[in-house]
């Protein structure tokens, strides 16, 4: 399981663009420094590859754990020192990042060494050729076609300066990045080549994405403004859900049955059945931002939020139970280990704890910090 993505990278998309293309260049082409302690760097996500936990962060931080989050040590080489937000694995060698800049960095070797695959520089170029081949296909006079097309090309007159937030991919050469301002991009040869999807969403305003999830040809994307879109042939086509909430949405969770649970800013938490027929809200006790949000053996959801607090409800519950968990510092993310533990992410590293069932009330205990 995978921790999702923190309210700091959210506040870190609100910038000045000008600032931020002018500071993007170099870190873009400079490995990430060496760090002691990198454990107890801010790390902003972590996924399982095989026994192994690798967690990315801040200015290109790659932190890998063999024993279950007890030790850390750092990655050999990262080609950025740019921010990283979020990661993921499809087998126990092969794994895909992004970041800040527009990255998606790959590594073929459990996260020991990384290759930069796609940039914010590259992604414009990207963008500006399927507009132009969009126009050429719909004809000069179709408006949206037009709008695409000035869309793209203000990516290039802008730089590298818009962050990827979140991925998924189903396999080893199909996968979905996305980002701020509609940012989303596809591969299916394992990211050697990469095709903008943002004309097929509908997001006229550009909002950000925030969240992704997939299981088969089902797709949801979560953003802001209370955005959910939604695909149901591969990310073919995608139609924007009415959701009750019109804050922004940071962490989606998608269960097998099709359910997803949305969780985003203020403390809001929905969850939404029955073939998208209904939504629930599920109460939180305090009205603070949540960072991820967690499904656990089918029974139930484990969510955390931008204070370090701990929630839980099973299927048939309305309301979030705290858990009673130790005291940790402000949340990024939260990741399940396959020896049945739990990962916290914080802005001063990872931290393991242990977690009971979101059935149980037994209270978890925390066996360590980072090292």
């Amino acid at each position: 399981m995978i921790a999702h993505n923190a309210l700091l990278v959210v506040l870190c998309v609100l910038w000045s663009a000008a600032s931020v293309a002018a500071s993007v260049v170099d870190p873009l082409n400079r490995d990430a420094l060496k760090v002691s302690s990198v454990g107890r760097s801010v790390l902003l996500s972590a996924a399982t590859a095989g026994p192994r936990v690798v967690a990315v962060g801040e200015r290109g931080t790659v932190a890998l754990s063999d024993d279950g989050g007890r030790t850390w040590r750092q990655a050999t080489r990262v080609p950025v020192s740019i921010t990283l937000t979020a990661v993921r694995f499809v087998n126990d060698k092969q794994g895909w990042a992004v970041g800040h800049g527009g990255v998606v960095l790959h590594t073929e070797d459990a996260g020991e060494t990384w290759s930069r695959q796609l940039d914010g520089i590259t992604l414009a170029q990207l963008a500006v050729r399927d507009a132009q081949a969009n126009v050429e296909r719909l004809g000069p006079g179709n408006a949206e076609a037009q709008r695409m097309l000035r869309d793209a090309q203000l990516l290039v007159d802008d730089g590298p300066d818009k962050p990827f937030l979140d991925l998924e991919f189903d396999d080893d050469q199909h996968g979905i990045v996305v980002g701020a301002y509609n940012l989303i991009y596809a591969t299916s040869d394992g990211g050697k080549s990469w095709q903008s999807w943002m004309g097929r969403t509908d997001n006229p305003k550009a909002l950000h994405l925030y969240a992704l999830r997939h299981k088969g040809d089902t797709i949801f994307i979560a953003g802001e403004q209370g955005l959910l879109l939604h695909s149901v042939d591969a990310g073919r086509s995608f139609t924007r859900v009415s959701t009750p909430y019109q804050g922004s949405w940071f962490s989606l969770a998608l269960q097998t049955d099709g359910s997803i649970v949305l969780a985003g800013l203020r403390g809001n938490v929905y969850r939404f059945g029955d073939n998208g027929q209904t939504w629930t809200q599920l109460t939180s006790p305090v009205p603070v931002s949540f960072v991820s949000a967690t499904f656990v053996g089918g029974t139930g959801v484990v969510l955390a939020n931008q204070a370090g607090q701990l929630f839980s409800a099973t299927n048939g519950e309305n309301a979030l139970r705290p858990l009673p968990a130790p005291p940790v510092p402000a949340l990024t993310g939260l990741v399940s280990l396959v020896d049945g533990g739990w990962l916290a992410l914080t802005v001063q590293g990872a931290i393991r704890i242990l977690l009971p069932s979101p059935t149980k009330d037994q209270a978890p205990a925390a066996v360590g910090g980072a090292k």
